[in-house]
């Protein structure tokens, strides 16, 4: 497999040798002037490595009428092993229909020195034997062929997907970034254009909407860079969530029949936008995992507690079979990573025969310079 992974050529260029060391005992053993006719077939697979785009049938006939001739005439042996090869050569590439017409002509040559009854050799089991070995080239050849086209294949859908994943990823960071800031800026053009319009009418309304568009964008700018400050820190980033988008999720599941308690003790909304991304995210981990794994029917305990500097989350579900497997599951793994990118605490772990999902993170995302 190592060979056909590096290419068609790397067989080619090996097949060569294979052949030329036949070649070189096929010139050994003959006599005469079949001594010419080893020479010409010698360099057969050596020209093929140099000629790239040598048709099939050429190097076919280029070995197999030598061949014929010699073991006709008995002035050669063991040329079919070259022709073998050759034949391995000719069907590992592109096979048109004179190509497929020169390997059965190869494939029954043994049999036009048996009709001769020139060769001893040919008249017994001989022909036979060459007959088998020039179609175990041909199948040799075929999957060379075959393992080199999967492998092409391969390689074009792996780039596909690479090309895929990275649009994919553009998209992601587009939607992202947008929900992160668009709330923020809308605001702030809304304010802007009630300063505008109140201007002359009511200088005292429109300072006061200027201060608040400065406030919220002021916000706005603190939220981008927080999210930008986690995306460089090897994560990316969701949508944030208040109180409101804690809310909704839970709802969610709720709807789709999981009995959730949850309780949040302080404001949401007032947690930095990346700690924020990441409390939802927990969430919705958590809850997805109780989902697919919990027993029937699926509940959950919830509790969201703030104080001055953390807000801890936990998720507490009954335990299931399958918990200890959930506990290394690429879920799991990659919110650890997401919960630790903002200095946080996270654990997964069965407790008091229940299914524990607990994260620690800071309030305020700790300053960067």
């Amino acid at each position: 497999m190592r060979l056909l992974s590096r290419g068609r050529d790397v067989f080619v260029s090996r097949a060569a040798v294979l052949g030329s060391a036949f070649g070189v005992l096929n010139f050994a053993y003959a006599h005469g002037w079949g001594r010419w006719v080893a020479l010409v077939m010698a360099l057969a697979l050596v020209v093929r490595v140099l000629w790239r785009t040598m048709p099939g049938w050429v190097l076919l006939a280029w070995t197999a009428v030598p061949t014929v001739v010699g073991d006709a005439a008995a002035v050669t042996q063991s040329a079919y092993l070259v022709v073998i090869i050759a034949m391995a050569v000719a069907a590992s590439g592109a096979v048109g229909r004179v190509d497929v017409v020169a390997l059965a002509l190869c494939l029954v040559s043994p049999f036009f020195v048996w009709a001769l009854q020139t060769n001893p050799w040919h008249r017994g089991i001989g022909s036979w034997i060459w007959s088998a070995g020039l179609l175990l080239g041909w199948v040799l050849g075929r999957l060379v062929g075959e393992q080199r086209g999967l492998i092409v294949e391969l390689e074009r859908t792996r780039n596909e997907l690479a090309e895929a994943a990275v649009a994919a990823d553009r998209q992601r960071v587009a939607r992202d970034l947008h929900d992160v800031v668009g709330h923020s800026f809308s605001v702030v053009l809304l304010n802007l254009a009630g300063a505008r319009m109140n201007l002359a009418a009511s200088p005292a309304e429109a300072e006061e909407a200027l201060r608040r568009a400065e406030t919220v964008g002021r916000e706005g700018m603190a939220e981008l860079r927080q999210a930008l400050v986690l995306m460089h820190r090897g994560d990316g980033i969701a949508a944030p969530s208040g109180v409101g988008e804690v809310e909704e999720l839970i709802k969610v599941y709720r709807d789709a029949g999981m009995r959730v308690e949850a309780r949040v003790d302080g404001d949401v909304g007032t947690i930095d936008a990346a700690p924020r991304i990441v409390l939802h995210d927990v969430l919705r981990e958590a809850l997805t995992n109780v989902a697919k794994h919990a027993p029937r029917p699926p509940e959950a305990v919830i509790r969201v507690e703030l104080d001055g500097r953390h807000v801890v989350v936990v998720v507490e579900s009954p335990c299931a079979p399958t918990a200890a497997r959930v506990s290394g599951g690429m879920g799991l793994s990659g919110l650890e990573h997401r919960v630790t990118a903002v200095d946080g605490e996270f654990r997964a772990s069965p407790h008091h025969g229940r299914w524990t999902v607990r994260a620690r993170l800071p309030r305020r995302l700790r300053r960067t310079s």
